[in-house]
């Protein structure tokens, strides 16, 4: 890992998320269910409203699985489509661990003090799906701090607002039991 050299600390907020890049989602989320009890899952698929992925504009088609472990929302990653840099930061594994995510209030606000440190951004973009729209910003951690970390802005109906296992977990359940739309836009 390389040093990094800030003048002034970021001031992480607290951890929200764990991403994780799989193969597989279904056999993914059975063996968390079964294993470790992690779940219900809320499963969507679909493609990016807006995304900039290495400085160029590109459209991804992938599926988005969200469960919680405690108040640690756990995220699967499963792109179906696209040059993702999803694909190219795991070394020579298909699948693992990809980034932290701490969810921010004023995304902008977050990424100029980045920049300001020197931090560059991998990939930003909009996902939009019942209701949320989900701003996000992948940073360019992996050399200096061995983990890409990620800011992440969720609004609901347009108000700003945290994804909370109590958000999602009845949308997993009315997903698993009655069904609701997996396919429509990230």
């Amino acid at each position: 890992m390389k040093p990094m050299a800030v003048s002034k600390p970021l001031h992480m907020p607290r951890l929200a998320q764990v991403g994780i890049v799989v193969k597989d989602m279904d056999s993914t989320i059975r063996r968390l269910e079964e294993v470790f009890g992690i779940g219900p899952w809320l499963v969507l698929e679909g493609e990016t409203d807006y995304c900039l992925d290495r400085g160029r504009e590109t459209t991804l088609k992938g599926r988005i699985g969200m469960g919680y472990s405690g108040s640690i929302q756990i995220e699967l990653i499963q792109i179906l489509e696209g040059d993702s840099f999803h694909l190219h930061t795991l070394g020579d594994r298909e699948e693992g661990l990809h980034h932290l995510g701490f969810a921010v209030d004023d995304l902008e606000e977050r990424l100029e003090a980045a920049r300001s440190a020197g931090i560059g951004i991998l990939q930003r973009g909009t996902l939009k799906q019942l209701g949320m729209t989900i701003d996000y910003a992948y940073l360019d951690t992996l050399d200096s701090v061995g983990i890409i970390l990620e800011f992440i802005q969720t609004r609901f109906l347009g108000i700003k607002a945290r994804q909370s296992p109590w958000l999602l977990k009845p949308a997993a359940y009315c997903q698993k039991y009655i069904g609701l739309p997996r396919r429509s836009r990230l």
